[in-house]
């Protein structure tokens, strides 16, 4: 995780936090604090089950890590406990495995597939950093929530909902609802094969499409991104 210290990850039941081992109190504490800033008033009002993974924490730091979100999200916490069955973090990156292997084919025949280079995607505007691969459809009423960039291999329906602190990409027809930038990062982009969201939200900036929208024939790749506080949607690559 020498990346990112902490990370939040929202699940059906719960939101799990996820912290470093090696990480002292103080810089948790003040981590959560940040990412809350921004990020709190999702949570507004909600009742929290919160599990945690990595560094062991003690009663009084359980604690006092509640009355901190309590405080930051306005949201009560029903809960705060160890994800025992959790899979065990480990800092160091392993071997890599031939499943890995297999999957960074996969990713690299599905970009290959329709011409894209996700470093392309991006165009300078983010750093790569870490990047979470998602192959399918992800339908309604499915959330993935990532502190990083997403990428998703397939469509993303109405009724679903991708949230990532990165960029978003999707390669294929993005009709649901996503948030990339969610801690505020308004560098972050969002691009599609075919972008018809529900709703789309880079950083604190929203955008929705019309309630009568023109029938776009033939879908065209796009990517939208934040200038002069206002998002932005333009083609990202050529027509031959």
């Amino acid at each position: 995780m020498a990346d990112s210290e902490i990370i939040f990850k929202a699940t059906k039941d719960s939101l799990i936090l996820i912290m470093n081992e090696e990480l002292s109190f103080d810089t948790i504490y003040n981590e959560i604090g940040k990412k809350l800033a921004t990020a709190g008033k999702f949570f507004r009002g909600a009742s929290l089950a919160v599990k945690y993974r990595g560094r062991k924490l003690s009663e009084e730091e359980i604690g006092i890590i509640c009355e901190l979100m309590t405080e930051k999200t306005e949201a009560s916490v029903s809960s705060f406990e160890e994800d025992v069955a959790s899979e065990t973090i480990v800092s160091d990156k392993k071997e890599n495995t031939a499943k890995e292997q297999e999957h960074a084919k996969q990713d690299k025949e599905m970009e290959d597939e329709h011409n894209i280079d996700s470093k392309t995607i991006l165009n300078g505007r983010e750093e790569e950093g870490i990047t979470k691969f998602y192959r399918g459809t992800v339908r309604s009423g499915q959330l993935i929530s990532f502190d990083g960039n997403v990428v998703i291999l397939g469509d993303v329906n109405p009724g679903a909902e991708i949230l990532a602190s990165g960029n978003i990409i999707v390669m294929g027809c993005l009709r649901g609802t996503v948030h990339a930038g969610m801690y505020g990062n308004d560098k972050a982009i969002v691009a599609s094969l075919n972008l018809q969201p529900v709703q789309l939200r880079i950083a604190n900036i929203i955008t929705r499409p019309p309630d009568e929208q023109v029938l776009k024939a033939p879908a065209v790749p796009e990517i939208a991104f934040v200038k002069d506080d206002m998002i932005y949607i333009e083609r990202f690559l050529s027509q031959k």
